[in-house]
């Protein structure tokens, strides 16, 4: 497997583990401790660069981090979303 693939992995795996934390997120019944994943998510953010700039350049490896990590903010609370929906659960007051 690739560096960059690797890199990206991390940045999505650090998006989760950020996003799981989060009082509001849909995945499951109660978000993770905060801290701690939190600071899991910092340490995998920090990796993917510098897994990615094993086979990119360091430039090309912070643009690709920075996009892979709007993509993962962006999609992750819609997959939540799109989750509840498949349950079958309630979204709320109509």
């Amino acid at each position: 497997m690739s560096f960059t693939l690797l890199g990206l992995a991390t940045t999505f795996a650090g998006c989760t583990c950020l996003y799981l934390a989060s009082p509001h997120q849909r995945w499951r019944a109660r978000p993770w401790p905060a801290v701690p994943a939190r600071a899991a998510a910092a340490l995998l953010w920090a990796l993917s660069p510098l897994l990615m700039a094993q086979t990119l350049q360091p430039l090309a490896a912070a643009f690709c981090f920075a996009t892979a990590l709007m993509l993962a903010l962006a999609l992750l609370p819609y997959s939540g979303a799109l989750l509840t929906v498949l349950r079958g659960a309630p979204d709320g007051p109509r």
